[in-house]
């Protein structure tokens, strides 16, 4: 079994997670690090300034490329909003998809389950991609996806890694 490492960069609240909760769902025995999960478990918490940011997008890829190294379809829904970050995570990965999910930022402010775009408009949040911070479009991504129910997408994804 070859393992992957499928990258779902957006937006904050675009449907990244939506979207690698489904394609969990259609395949067995894949395992979700979503950024926000990943962050909370770490100890110190990181920070959001530019060096903690890649610190954690470096820790976030390893662990996405050990577990694809043993064999696992590994699903990242993370913002990673600069280039670089996806592009070393696709350096590290036996076999990587880059999925973004293009939401407009309107559509995200206006869902903000986590109230961000609140806190970033009211000055309690800085840097927040999108709405404070650049958020890099992918050059060229592997999947583009209407958001997160796109179910053409999702059907892509698993013929891409072979798991239709």
């Amino acid at each position: 079994m070859t393992g992957w490492v499928i990258w779902f960069t957006g937006l904050p609240s675009s449907g990244k997670s939506t979207m690698a909760e489904r394609v969990a769902a259609q395949l067995e025995g894949s395992i979700i690090l979503d950024g926000d999960a990943v962050r909370a478990a770490l100890s110190p918490p990181p920070g959001y300034d530019d060096e903690a940011r890649t610190h954690f997008y470096q820790t976030l890829a390893s662990l996405a490329a050990l577990l694809a190294g043993q064999g696992h379809v590994v699903l990242v829904p993370a913002t990673a909003h600069r280039r670089v970050y996806r592009e070393k995570a696709r350096q590290l990965a036996p076999h990587f998809l880059e999925v973004h999910v293009a939401t407009p930022a309107a559509a995200c402010a206006e869902r903000d389950a986590k109230g961000l775009y609140r806190a970033s408009a009211e000055g309690e949040v800085s840097e927040l991609p999108g709405a404070g911070a650049d958020y890099e479009v992918p050059a060229s991504p592997d999947i583009t996806a209407a958001g997160g129910e796109d179910a053409e997408a999702i059907a892509a994804i698993g013929r891409l890694v072979g798991r239709p």
